[in-house]
C-alpha cells in the first residue's frame, strides 16, 4: 500500500480552511442572525471528515504516524 500521509495531510488542510472560515463567520455574525445555522452546518460538515480520515489512516496497515 502506498503512503497515504500526503493525501490525509492535504485533506485535513482543506477541511481546516472550511472550519476556520466558518468559525470566523460565526464570530462575526450576531447571535440572532439566521445565517448562523447554515454556517454552523458547514463547520460541522468540515469536522466530520477529519475524524473519518484519522480513523481510516489509523486502520491502514503500515500507515502509522512517524
Amino acid at each position: 500500500m502506498s503512503d497515504q500521509r500526503p493525501f490525509v495531510h492535504d485533506m485535513k488542510n482543506y477541511l481546516g480552511i472550511i472550519i476556520g472560515y466558518s468559525n470566523l463567520l460565526l464570530e462575526e455574525l450576531p447571535p440572532e442572525d439566521p445565517r448562523r445555522t447554515d454556517v454552523d452546518e458547514i463547520r460541522q460538515a468540515g469536522e466530520s471528515p477529519i475524524t473519518l480520515l484519522e480513523q481510516w489512516h489509523a486502520a491502514v496497515p503500515g500507515e502509522e504516524e512517524k
